[in-house]
């Protein structure tokens, strides 16, 4: 037996018989409490078969009986499949559920964030790694001769003035 056989559908009630090896206990219970809205549901074991008895609230005639075998059919696996992708998932719900609950009562404050006593001496003009360096300090030319002063760029330059340009026969 592979899908829930219909004993009985007659008088607003149907009897269904479902495999347990099939279906798990607790997937059969998921699917009977969806429908415990609009129908009494009644669970009972025979063997290795569970009977459902379904016994709807409104008035049903064959045929709507028929139609809600189908859907706890359709429940049962909907139930099933939910069931394995949380058994998959195990580990990484408890994962993410012990690390909320361990970030709520604060456990988890990094020591790092915590207030140090010894940076309380410190001035924002103190610099303890050498990292306030100006650029030309740090990277200036050691051992060379000092720079070789350029042309006279303050003064007007006049008439036949080269701008410091001498040709190499010239002196």
């Amino acid at each position: 037996m592979t899908a829930p056989e219909i004993l009985t559908a007659k008088d607003g009630k149907l009897v269904l018989s479902l495999d347990k090896g099939l279906y798990p206990l607790e997937v059969i219970y998921g699917a009977a409490y969806i429908f415990i809205d609009r129908a009494y549901v009644l669970l009972g074991k025979v063997d290795d078969t569970i009977t459902v008895e379904i016994a709807v609230k409104d008035d049903a005639d064959e045929a709507g009986l028929r139609a809600l075998a189908g859907e706890f059919g359709n429940e049962l696996l909907s139930q099933a499949l939910r069931r394995r992708i949380t058994k998959e998932n195990q580990n990484i719900l408890e994962t993410i559920v012990s690390q909320a609950l361990a970030g709520a009562t604060g456990a988890m404050v990094p020591s790092a964030f915590e207030d140090d006593e010894d940076d309380d001496d410190l001035d924002f003009l103190d610099d303890p790694l050498g990292i306030a360096v100006p650029w030309e300090e740090r990277f200036k030319k050691r051992g060379s001769a000092p720079a070789q002063p350029g042309p006279d760029t303050e003064r007007d330059a006049g008439p036949g003035d080269s701008g410091g340009f001498k040709p190499t026969g010239e002196k």
